[in-house]
């Protein structure tokens, strides 16, 4: 498979098509969604009436269906606004795909991928979530990413075969602890010579994860990974572990090729261990960049001059956002009527008490003053005035041009 064709990439294409965002990851401006009719209602964030009565239109069987396509859009569009990278969902300021793209390259050239070959199912409130670990995985191993609940996705699970004949022998099999699951090595080992391993990644919280197995179908085998009771997660920074035995998304694929790699080629485990290595290291560089983001300490990243760019390249980029929503704001606050009616006073500058703009480097005089005293003996409420709200004191606007704010 060559590096540009990457089958998790036309996954999130087809996401985006199928929400109706088409311009998103192409590098164009992303056309906003219908603002009225029925589809404004897919981008709704939060449950509202007309959606409630668009649900109970719908035939019973559609319901599903239609509220995973309003998260996706929602979530979608969400990303779209925020300049959310569609591949390795950081924003674009702080992309990760290059270092994701090296280590494809890596795996590729191994030829990791010859005996084994993974899907992604993937649960709604999954995509695009900022500690998702599983869209980290399907990147670098090039698997497809199926979402429950979207038709064409949910054809293709139902139609799986534990066999499949016309694609190379390849045996399906899914990875959910449950009573019976067999381990994953174990499994591998009972295939006959030249069968090849179609391991289905089940990818959200173990709720989720146990909604998704009950729509795998039956047939196809259950699988466990062999992990050490002593195993510490890397992923404890972002999330809290749930089951003493659990893992990340990321790590779970980690574990599961390397065990796989391992069971089908016992005599060479060079494969296995640069799979697993080039899989280890991507989490680490995710965790520490997330937790960057959060202005946390590195958990990994041993080189100082490596996390103080990252530092720096945080620092710009929140700076920039930051300019970037004050910026609009400001034409808000002089363009738009209603928004200009939610104008609050200009704080520390103004004395509601006198009515009067003071300064804040005369603030304290002025309180102490007896011209301010006199005041708070007639206005005990101290309600803002119509006028105070209205007032631009001296150097006020001068912070939405980038100068220091003296307010």
């Amino acid at each position: 498979m060559s590096i540009r064709e990457n089958p998790y990439k036309e996954s999130m294409r087809r996401l985006v098509t199928y929400v109706g965002l088409p311009d998103y990851g192409t590098g164009q401006t992303v056309r906003p969604p219908p603002s009225t009719g029925p589809e404004a209602l897919y981008f709704q964030t939060s449950e509202s009436a007309e959606w409630r009565a668009h649900l109970e239109s719908l035939p019973r069987e559609e319901r599903h269906r239609a509220s995973v396509r309003r998260r996706l859009s929602a979530r979608l569009w969400f990303a779209a606004q925020n300049d959310l990278c569609l591949w390795c969902w950081f924003t674009r300021s702080m992309c990760m795909c290059p270092q994701l793209e090296q280590h494809r390259a890596r795996v590729l050239s191994d030829r990791l991928r010859s005996a084994v070959k993974v899907t992604m199912v993937m649960h709604a409130a999954e995509v695009m979530r900022a500690t998702n670990s599983g869209h980290v995985a399907a990147f670098i191993l090039g698997a497809p990413v199926r979402v429950w609940g979207v038709e064409e996705d949910d054809v293709d699970m139902q139609g799986l075969s534990a066999v499949d004949e016309e694609d190379s022998g390849f045996c399906t099999a899914s990875l959910y602890p449950e009573s019976g699951a067999i381990l994953v090595e174990k499994f591998v080992q009972s295939l006959l010579q030249g069968q090849k391993v179609h391991l289905l990644l089940l990818d959200g919280t173990w709720g989720q994860a146990t909604s998704l197995n009950r729509h795998i179908p039956q047939h196809i085998p259950r699988l466990a990974l062999d992990v050490d009771g002593s195993y510490t997660s890397l992923f404890k920074a972002l999330r809290k572990r749930t089951r003493e035995t659990g893992v990340s998304t990321l790590e779970a694929t980690a574990m599961a090729m390397e065990q796989c790699l391992r069971g089908l080629n016992s005599n060479s485990t060079g494969a296995a261990s640069s799979v697993l290595t080039v899989l280890t290291t991507a989490m680490k560089q995710f965790v520490d960049l997330r937790c960057l983001l959060k202005f946390r300490d590195v958990c990994f990243e041993q080189k100082t001059a490596a996390v103080a760019g990252i530092i720096a390249q945080r620092d710009a980029y929140r700076r920039g956002a930051s300019l970037d929503r004050l910026r609009l704001l400001h034409h808000k606050a002089c363009n738009d009527p209603e928004a200009r009616k939610l104008l609050l006073p200009p704080v520390l500058n103004y004395c509601y008490m006198c009515d009067v703009a003071v300064g804040w480097h005369r603030m304290v005089e002025h309180a102490l003053g007896r011209s301010h005293r006199e005041e708070l003996k007639k206005n005990l409420p101290c309600t803002p005035s119509e006028r105070s709200r209205s007032r631009v004191c001296a150097q006020y606007p001068a912070a939405w041009n980038g100068e220091v704010n003296s307010t």
